[in-house]
């Protein structure tokens, strides 16, 4: 990178020009004068220099128009928010992940928001204050938001003042993961939805919060062809499969918390370290119900910092929490497009 930067010091030619040109001038004196102007040429950060060459490569990325006024960038094979893609070269550059650190992934509307009540309330199950804090706030002010509110361009959350183990949550495909992270031996807990209830969950979500009217059959289109942010779906949800035999890597699927949560509740407690009897195990599901969540503090309409970074309301996050919803929306040629997708991508890996 120093070696693109213009040169600070005068080329030879103009120092023996200056040196023969001047009358009784002692090689001190030149030495001198090549130093001061060596020295007084503007300096040019690495900071600087990233910067602009972050922006000259973001400019160069394949663009496609997206709701309200909105681009997504293709990057390594996904569409990305162009402001992301400046986050993900800034947590590759400037994130140092501990082993201790806990990452909860996910493509966007796949259950984040119950994973980081599950996984604050599993860990701090014995902090009686701490435990309070479910009730008093949304798991995304709990949790951060490691693209953007640690990374962004405007970080609101300084990695340095989390307490241990930190955690945070991304929805960055695997493959995007900086090699830090991978090989850190941090712990990532992924979780997937069927991508029926992903998408009607994004549909619903995205017109919300950008108070836009795009009609289910565009967004559909759009999800198909895997121009969604943080998409293709499918290759999202494809890359942690992939990693799954890993022992810092433990997979959760929606449907199956919905159906059986005592269990999986606990093999995910076992995962963080923390060994739960029964008891505890169901204190955790019963704090974490989707309609204690909703109902939390945090997360009431009449909450007067009801707000989330992204300017959404934290009600926003909660809609119907239910398997299936999206047989009340998709046609049966829709349902009948998924199923051949699912198949085509996921079949041969074991995903179905």
């Amino acid at each position: 990178m120093a070696t693109s930067q213009p040169k600070t010091s005068v080329d030879d030619h103009d120092q023996t020009s200056m040196v023969t040109s001047q009358p009784k001038t002692s090689v001190d004196e030149v030495d001198h004068d090549q130093t001061s102007m060596a020295t007084s040429q503007p300096k040019t950060s690495v900071d600087e220099v990233d910067q602009d060459q972050t922006k000259s490569s973001i400019a160069k990325l394949p663009k496609e128009k997206w709701w309200a006024d909105t681009h997504l960038l293709q990057f390594k094979g996904f569409w990305l928010m162009p402001e992301l893609v400046k986050a993900v070269e800034a947590i590759k550059t400037q994130f140092n992940p501990l082993p201790t650190d806990i990452i909860l992934a996910s493509f966007p509307k796949s259950g984040t928001t119950w994973l980081k009540a599950l996984t604050f309330s599993i860990l701090n199950l014995s902090n009686s204050s701490n435990q309070l804090v479910l009730t008093q706030k949304n798991p995304h002010e709990i949790i951060p938001f490691l693209e953007m509110e640690t990374f962004g361009e405007n970080p609101s959350r300084k990695v340095d003042d989390l307490n241990s183990p930190r955690i945070f949550n991304t929805h960055l495909p695997y493959p995007i993961l900086s090699d830090k992270i991978k090989t850190s031996g941090c712990r990532i807990i992924y979780i997937r939805r069927n991508p029926a209830d992903t998408f009607v969950s994004l549909w619903h979500f995205y017109n919300k919060i950008l108070g836009t009217q795009v009609s289910l059959e565009q967004a559909f289109d759009e999800f198909c062809r895997g121009c969604v942010p943080g998409g293709p779906f499918f290759e999202h949800v494809l890359g942690y499969w992939q990693e799954r035999e890993k022992k810092n890597i433990f997979l959760l699927k929606y449907e199956e918390l919905k159906k059986d949560p005592t269990e999986l509740v606990g093999k995910l407690a076992d995962f963080l370290g923390c060994s739960l009897n029964f008891e505890e195990i169901q204190e955790v599901v019963s704090k974490c119900s989707f309609d204690k969540l909703r109902m939390s503090n945090g997360n009431r309409d009449e909450a007067d910092d009801n707000i989330h970074w992204t300017g959404a309301s934290f009600d926003s996050f909660f809609r119907q929490g239910v398997v299936g919803d999206s047989k009340n929306y998709l046609t049966t040629e829709m349902v009948q497009k998924l199923d051949l997708i699912t198949n085509q991508m996921w079949d041969l890996e074991g995903l179905i």
